[in-house]
């Protein structure tokens, strides 16, 4: 069973950025074809993810797959995010193939980055069971844009304070995965 306050962390971490993209593609776009081009996105991000983690994990010791948690802290203490470059740009047409492009896109290395190393310390039913929480998430938070997209203090605080918000989210998970995988009890049997 996967540690679900740890997913839905990572889940809103890595997805809070994109949430302002799809505010602005459900004003362009169907619903439906959001909804279709962001659940295949993030399928895509995610297998691609659980292939590396499951490769990485027969391969490397649990706690050297902790030096992993390092991308999502470095990508917080970076704070640099994709989407900041892709936001403005405009999308091709067709919906659903516009929306799915734009996650792949602007998430879907950094997911990628973040995904890995959680991914990689969990087993074959934790991580299905992971997938189909991050389909379920995934709705929710489609409709949960489209329902904010009608408040205009909601897009002002999302512009403001999301990127602050996903730069945190990013740093705890890696700190996590360090921990988890007993990266850090490691270091400290060292000494």
């Amino acid at each position: 069973m996967p540690d679900l306050s740890l997913v839905t962390m990572l889940f809103i971490g890595v997805n809070l950025d994109f949430f302002m993209i799809l505010l602005l593609l459900l004003q362009k776009y169907r619903f439906r074809d959001n909804f279709i081009g962001y659940e295949l996105g993030m399928l895509i991000v995610f297998a691609i993810s659980a292939i590396a983690g499951q490769l990485i994990q027969t391969v490397i010791p649990t706690w050297a797959i902790g030096l992993l948690g390092l991308l999502p802290i470095y990508m917080g203490i970076k704070g640099e995010n994709v989407n900041d470059n892709n936001a403005s740009k405009s999308t091709p047409k067709g919906g659903m193939l516009a929306v799915l492009l734009m996650y792949l896109i602007s998430c879907g290395a950094d997911n990628i980055a973040v995904y890995v190393p959680v991914l990689a310390t969990m087993t074959t039913a934790a991580i299905l069971l992971t997938m189909v929480y991050f389909i379920v998430l995934t709705a929710l938070s489609l409709i949960l844009a489209y329902l904010f997209g009608q408040i205009p203090i909601v897009k002002y605080v999302f512009e403001r304070w999301g990127s602050p918000i996903s730069r945190i989210i990013y740093i705890l998970i890696g700190v996590f995965v360090m921990l988890d995988t007993g990266l850090i009890q490691f270091i400290f049997n060292l000494f």
